[in-house]
C-alpha cells in the first residue's frame, strides 16, 4: 500500500542502466515540458550481469529509494530495454491493409529474421508513414525483444508497486530528446551523428530529418574514463566517481585524464562513422551530438570538435524545459539524464 505517494498523471522516465538508475518526471506538454522531479542513484554490484537484470530486488530497492529522495509523485512508469536486446526492421505494407491483416503479415515476416522461437518473443509495430520507395506502401517499424527480458522489467516495476505504462527502446528515447531540441537539427543536407556514451558501451545513431539511417554499438564507455582516473590518482572506483563529478577536480585532471580520454573518444567516434560511410551513400555528417554523463566534462565537446574538425555539441534534454528546482545542478547532470527524459517525454506526446 502506498501511504505517502500522492496521485499524478505524470509518467516517470526510469533509465535502468548497468551502473546506475536515472529518473526524470515531467509535467506540462510536449512543447512546454516542466521538470518536477529528477535524480540519479548508483546500483550495487550484482544488480546486472552481461547487460541483463541479475538481481531485481537490488534494483527495486534502489529505485524506491530514488523515488523517495527525488520527491517524484507519478505512479506510471516508462522504462527502456537496451537496443542491443531488440531486433528492429522496417517493412513495406500496402496502404489499404487492415490492422488485423497487418498483424498477421508481420507475424509471418518476423519468422524470417527473428533468430528465436516466435513464442519466446514480444513483437510490436508502428506505422511510420508513406514509403519513399513505393507510393502504394507504408513503412512499418517492427520491434522484437525476447519475452524473458521484457518480463524482467515488468516484474521489477510491479515489485516496486508502480504501474508500467511503456516499455521503450533506449535509443528511441534518445532520438525523441534530440528531435525535441530544434537548435540541434542539421544546417545542411548531411545527417547528424548522435553518440551516446554509456557505462561500458556506446551507441552511434545517424539520423536525418525523419528517421534513423544507421545504428551501431561499440564496447567503449565511461568505464574507460574511470580507469584513467584510478590509474592516475591511485584511487578506488568510488573515489574515481567522486573526482569525475567534482566541481573542483585535481589541477592536472585536464592534461592527465581528460585529454587522453578525448583522444580515445575521437578514435571511437571516427571508427563508428567509418562503418557508416562504408555502408551508405554518405561521406560526411553535419555535426556530432554527444550524450552520456561523462560528456558533461567542461571543455570535452570543444576538444573533440577541434580533433574531429566537425561541430560537436552535448545533448542537454532540459534546455527547453522549465525546471522547478536547482537548474544548475540538473544542467550539470543533464547529458546523463537524456534517456530518462526521453522516456518521460513520451508520456506528454
Amino acid at each position: 500500500m502506498k501511504l505517502f505517494r500522492s496521485k499524478s498523471n505524470a509518467v516517470l522516465g526510469v533509465d535502468i542502466g548497468t551502473h546506475s538508475i536515472k529518473l526524470v518526471e515531467l509535467a506540462g506538454s510536449y512543447a512546454n515540458p516542466r521538470v518536477i522531479a529528477w535524480g540519479v542513484a548508483p546500483l550495487p554490484v550484482g544488480a546486472f550481469s552481461e547487460n541483463t537484470i541479475a538481481n531485481s530486488e537490488l534494483i527495486s530497492d534502489a529505485l524506491n529509494g530514488l523515488i523517495i529522495k527525488s520527491g517524484a509523485k507519478g505512479e506510471s512508469v516508462a522504462v527502456s530495454v537496451s537496443s542491443s536486446h531488440a531486433i528492429t526492421k522496417v517493412l513495406g505494407m500496402p496502404v489499404d491493409i487492415s490492422e488485423l491483416e497487418m498483424e498477421e503479415q508481420i507475424s509471418i515476416e518476423a519468422l524470417h529474421f527473428i533468430p528465436y522461437p516466435i513464442d519466446e518473443v514480444n513483437i510490436d509495430f508502428e506505422v511510420l508513414g508513406p514509403s519513399s520507395n513505393n507510393d502504394q506502401e507504408n513503412d512499418v517499424l517492427l520491434v522484437a525483444c525476447r519475452r524473458s527480458i521484457v518480463d524482467d522489467y515488468i516484474d521489477l516495476i510491479e515489485d516496486s508497486e508502480l504501474g508500467l505504462k511503456y516499455i521503450d527502446i533506449d535509443t528511441y528515447a534518445l532520438e525523441r530528446v534530440y528531435r525535441s531540441q530544434n537548435s540541434l537539427t542539421a544546417n545542411s543536407d548531411q545527417p547528424v551523428a548522435l553518440f551516446d556514451v554509456g557505462s561500458s558501451t556506446s551507441h552511434l545513431m545517424v539520423v536525418d530529418d525523419e528517421r534513423v539511417l544507421y545504428s551501431r554499438h561499440q564496447n567503449f564507455g565511461a568505464s574507460q574514463l574511470i580507469k584513467l582516473i584510478r590509474k592516475e590518482y591511485g584511487v578506488s572506483a568510488d573515489e574515481a566517481e567522486e573526482i569525475l563529478h567534482s566541481s573542483q577536480p585535481p589541477g592536472d585532471f585536464l592534461t592527465a585524464v581528460q585529454e587522453p580520454f578525448v583522444e580515445m573518444l575521437r578514435q571511437e567516434v571516427s571508427r563508428a562513422l567509418q562503418f557508416f560511410y562504408s555502408s551508405s551513400a554518405f561521406s560526411n555528417i553535419d555535426s556530432i551530438v554527444l550524450s552520456g554523463s561523462c560528456c558533461a566534462l567542461n571543455g570535452l565537446a570543444a576538444d573533440l570538435e577541434m580533433k574531429m574538425r566537425t561541430k560537436v555539441t552535448v545533448l542537454n534534454p532540459v534546455a527547453n524545459a522549465t525546471v522547478q528546482m536547482n537548474r544548475d545542478a540538473i544542467t550539470r547532470m543533464a547529458p546523463g539524464l537524456s534517456i530518462a527524459y526521453g522516456l518521460s517525454l513520451r508520456g506528454l506526446m
